[in-house]
């Protein structure tokens, strides 16, 4: 496995991991109309625009994981991961780990000193994975998709 930057090729596999994680992972915590009305082709369009935001975990030509890292956040971080998923089959293979580190090391390297990552709160999996990271619970906001507000809480991490 590798880790790089997206390429324009990219992008379709970008869309299908991001669609098939949260059909998956948030049945259950998001209204079923909304995760059965996401398209592969309309979140590939808009990957197209925004595919060079993205490092991606590659084996073998395939994209397995993703992570959007942005050198700017909300006090009382200064560096934020927008969004990271990894192929539900490839899942426990610390490919999150990986994209992880590799979003750390960065950040670190351009001299940042905090780390904000945001989270579904129902989304037990994921709030897990990111207290084994070392993140500390931080604060708490909503989000809307669809017709509702869910509640979300952040992650901070000293770098």
């Amino acid at each position: 496995m590798i880790i790089r930057n997206a390429t324009e090729k990219d992008a379709r596999q970008i869309a299908e991991i991001i669609v098939e994680d949260w059909q998956t992972a948030y049945r259950g915590i998001i209204d079923d109309e909304y995760l059965d009305s996401l398209s592969v082709d309309e979140r590939h369009q808009r990957e197209l625009k925004r595919y060079g935001q993205y490092k991606v975990a590659v084996d073998n030509d395939e994209v397995i994981g993703l992570a959007w890292n942005a050198e700017t956040a909300d006090e009382p971080a200064d560096c934020e991961i927008i969004a990271l998923y990894v192929r539900y089959s490839k899942r426990n293979n610390g490919i999150g780990k990986a994209l992880m580190q590799n979003a750390m090391d960065s950040f670190r390297e351009a001299g940042k000193k905090c780390m904000i990552i945001w989270c579904l709160e129902g989304n037990l999996e994921s709030r897990k994975f990111y207290e084994k990271m070392g993140g500390k619970e931080n604060s708490t906001g909503t989000h809307s998709w669809g017709n509702r507000e869910y509640n979300m809480t952040s992650y901070l991490y000293k770098l």
